[in-house]
């Protein structure tokens, strides 16, 4: 795995350099490409003025955020960069504020997950901060920046790495009380009933590979069955418009066209990480 991004935990005295990789394939998300029934080209979207209904480039654009209804303050892109560098985007600690029971925290806030690994010189300490966090069963609440803000994050011991879990802020968080939920609580009976089945449906762990996304099969079945096309003009529509093109995208089409496809080679494994 790529590294996105390096820099310390640090709690009490102790600090640990680490990187961080994503947890979650992105590739493997079912996603589809909106293309023209005509001709199967590619749909575009274009910044248009809304008053003057005239296309408008990104040096025109400034962000608005809604102050109040239908009041708008705008923002211009130096004063947003002043605020991150007010926050201390410079930091590049993973700073644990506290430790607390897993229990505690609302699985709900969960936003975005990814790995820890440690770097060079950190090995030692990033096990003994794994071990310990998982026999006394907690996580370490911390705070950290990534590419533009500051984030609230859950570190959490896993058999093998660290977790980072960021936390979506309480503010986002809706409160159940409108749902109309019943307080009281059914009869002991029932509760000791709902108990007994609860046991018998028990497993000591979870196994996620028992549970594969069934509508993932379902799409890839279909498409299996479906004629394959290029889509007309988007290489042409990369280059003048001055895109970033995918290159693995790019090179997997190369390979795919070149004759005598070779076998894929299987790469060394990657000793622990350098600083």
């Amino acid at each position: 795995m790529r590294a996105i991004w390096s820099g310390h935990i640090t709690f009490g005295l102790i600090t640990i350099p680490v990187e961080l990789h994503a947890a979650a394939e992105s590739s493997e998300r079912v996603s589809f490409r909106l293309l023209h029934k005509k001709d199967m080209a590619p749909i575009r979207y274009k910044k248009f003025c809304s008053k003057e209904d005239i296309e408008v480039g990104n040096d025109e654009i400034v962000k608005g955020y809604e102050v109040e209804k239908k009041k708008y303050a705008a923002v211009e892109k130096e004063e947003l960069q002043g605020v991150k560098e007010s926050l201390g985007e410079e930091n590049r600690d993973i700073e644990v504020l506290q430790f607390v029971e897993f229990a505690s925290l609302n699985p709900l806030s969960f936003e975005r997950a990814y790995y820890v690994a440690p770097r060079k010189g950190g090995e030692k300490a990033y096990v003994v901060l794994r071990e310990a966090l998982a026999e006394v069963k907690r996580v370490g609440i911390a705070r950290f920046f990534l590419r533009t803000r500051p984030l609230l994050a859950a570190l959490l011991p896993g058999e093998k790495a660290l977790a980072l879990e960021v936390l979506r802020s309480f503010e986002e968080m809706r409160e159940p009380k409108d749902l109309g939920v019943p307080a009281a609580a059914g009869k002991p009976a029932e509760v000791k009933m709902a108990r007994m089945l609860i046991d018998q449906m028990s497993q000591e762990e979870w196994d996620p590979t028992e549970h594969p996304d069934e509508y993932r099969r379902a799409l890839k079945k279909l498409l299996a069955s479906k004629r394959r096309f290029a889509v007309p003009g988007e290489g042409r529509e990369h280059a003048e418009g001055g895109k970033v093109v995918d290159l693995m995208e790019a090179l997997r089409r190369s390979i795919e066209k070149a004759p005598g496809r070779p076998k894929a080679k299987r790469s060394a494994p990657r000793r622990a990480g350098a600083a």
